[in-house]
């Protein structure tokens, strides 16, 4: 019995290493994404700003021509 005991914590020694050297491997071979990522927040930043822009520019359009034509009124 202690026989079969000594044989499965050795087995369950070498799957424990096996699994650590696997993730480990896998942590190793990961991609590098960071130009990636610098880019896509480098567009939204643009975009974001560009949506802003054009909503301050639609309100003040549509403020002036509220403004002109309650002139116009009077």
């Amino acid at each position: 019995m202690k026989n079969v005991m000594n044989i499965l914590a050795t087995k369950r020694a070498k799957a424990g290493l096996l699994v650590t050297s696997a993730l480990g491997s896998a942590s190793a071979f990961a991609a590098d994404h960071t130009e990636a990522i610098n880019a896509a927040v480098t567009d939204g930043t643009t975009n974001y700003t560009a949506i802003v822009t054009g909503v301050i520019t639609v309100a003040a359009i549509g403020f002036c021509i509220g403004l002109i034509v309650s002139k116009l009124r009077n």
